[in-house]
């Protein structure tokens, strides 16, 4: 039987009780969750009425083999996604927390298993010391390295093509004009009214209209990161 991610956050939180030594009551639930009691009674009902869970009239809660098994599920993903959130791209606790709630109702097995092997991967990596997982988090951290359309970037700015968006022969006349992946690009100048774009691409300097520019993106590299690239 089906349930609501409402009701599965009551069984998670059941379960964490569960597995902390205690016993869950009516009173623990609307505490945790932030809700009234003739709420937390109302979800329970629900779980007793789908066999995930048993209520001892006015006494304590526990979860079915069922409930328990399905709790240990979204439990699971919560953690996992809680823990890629805060421990490996430094969001607060709090913040990381939210987004685990609002993400792991919509996680099946084969996509927490596609994040686990991910976060395992980095893990490892971050503890052998390798460089690139500095350079990826750094890169992810810095809003200033996102990509975006060559368009939005500025007079004088420099970046990489990541990828272009284009279908159809836009896209193939893009790519041979140089605007391939992994190419460095300068926006040189762009016209008085705004349109075209002069970009500096491959030792050439081609101009775009702006809506050509918006399917080509790039990376904005700055500093040091831009030695290699000029206009």
């Amino acid at each position: 039987m089906s349930v609501s991610s409402r009701i599965e956050d009551y069984m998670e939180t059941i379960f964490a009780i569960e597995i902390s030594g205690r016993e869950a009551t009516v009173t623990d639930l609307a505490n945790t969750l932030g809700v009234a009691k003739a709420t937390v009674v109302a979800a329970v009902r629900r779980l007793v009425a789908a066999s995930l869970a048993t209520h001892e009239r006015y006494g304590t809660l526990a979860l079915t083999d069922e409930g328990r098994r399905r709790a240990l599920d979204i439990y699971r993903r919560h953690e996992h996604l809680t823990f890629l959130f805060h421990d490996i791209l430094g969001f607060e606790p709090d913040r990381a927390m939210s987004i685990a709630c609002a993400m792991e109702h919509e996680l099946d097995e084969k996509s927490e298993g596609r994040i686990l092997g991910f976060v395992d991967y980095l893990v490892k990596a971050r503890r052998e010391g390798c460089s690139w997982v500095k350079d990826l988090l750094s890169a992810m951290g810095d809003e200033r390295r996102l990509p975006r359309p060559l368009s939005m970037l500025p007079d004088g700015g420099r970046g990489v093509v990541t990828r272009v968006t284009a279908g159809g022969p836009l896209r193939q006349r893009l790519l041979e004009m140089g605007f391939v992946p992994g190419t460095d690009v300068c926006h040189c100048s762009t016209a008085p009214l705004g349109d075209p774009l002069v970009i500096h691409v491959r030792g050439c300097e081609v101009a775009l209209r702006k809506t050509e520019a918006v399917s080509v993106w790039i990376c904005p590299v700055t500093g040091e990161d831009s030695a290699g690239t000029s206009c």
